[in-house]
């Protein structure tokens, strides 16, 4: 927990980073897409940080992050493949409203 008091100087990090491979669907093994679900995090106090300017979704086009803005989802591919390799995947956008008219 950081203290408001004592704020930690987050000298030192940790990031996590996951990479998938997208398959076609669990009964084909084909590998359509790549994607790298990376976090980050001040090793000293473990403050989780958020990503800055990113929309909140996920995406095969473009970096997108969690609703809490604290793991970036982000599409890649190989440096050999097609630069369309991976476009076909759907993805989805979360939108805020603040329900004002």
């Amino acid at each position: 927990m950081t203290n408001p008091d004592r704020p930690c100087p987050h000298e030192d990090f940790e990031a996590y980073v996951d990479v998938a491979r997208l398959t076609s669907s669990d009964t084909d093994p084909t590998v359509v897409g790549y994607a790298a679900n990376i976090e980050v995090r001040c090793a000293g106090c473990k403050e989780p940080f958020r990503w800055t300017g990113v929309p909140a979704g996920s995406s095969p086009r473009q970096p997108m992050c969690s609703v809490d803005e604290t793991e970036l989802r982000a599409p890649l591919r190989p440096a050999s493949a097609d630069p369309d390799f991976g476009m076909g995947l759907p993805g989805f956008a979360v939108h805020y409203r603040d329900g004002r008219p």
